[in-house]
């Protein structure tokens, strides 16, 4: 028993000492450019700040390459805020104009008293921005909730 536990210690112990620690030597420059060109991207965003620099960052990867599938899935308050606040507005459009997605979560709309009407026509709903991102990451997106 000792031998065995001896060999696996050395084991270990070679594969740490003898394998290349790969850390990571890229520049941000190096690591922004990794964006795929066709990549797909979606952010779950709860705050209007959020959602403002969701739509400039998706703005952004747009312009320089029109491949990319961008999506912002609205949940909580800011649900309301887009339907309400004007200083949201400009964001809107620039997500129109540069193919940005907005997708509102219907469920959160009802809990705080929001109607379909409200939001400018480019914007989709669905019943429940959770399983609507769910569905996203079963389709290839890569996904971070703010």
């Amino acid at each position: 028993m000792k031998k065995q536990i001896i060999i696996i210690a050395l084991f270990l112990l070679g594969i740490t000492l003898f394998n290349d620690v790969k850390a990571q030597n890229l520049t941000t420059s190096q690591v922004e450019n990794a964006i795929k060109k066709d990549g797909k991207y979606a952010l779950l965003v709860q705050n209007s700040k959020h959602f403002m620099v969701s739509v400039m960052t998706g703005e952004e990867y747009k312009t320089k390459n029109t491949g990319i599938q961008f999506e912002i899935v609205l949940i909580g308050e800011v649900v309301k805020d887009l339907a309400e606040k004007e200083d949201l507005k400009p964001f809107i459009e620039k997500a129109q104009k540069t193919g940005v997605k907005i997708v509102v979560c219907e469920f959160a709309m009802e809990k705080l008293g929001v109607k379909k009407s409200q939001y400018q026509p480019s914007i989709l709903t669905t019943p429940n921005g959770f399983t609507y991102l769910f569905g996203l990451q079963e389709l290839g997106f890569k996904t971070i909730t703010l």
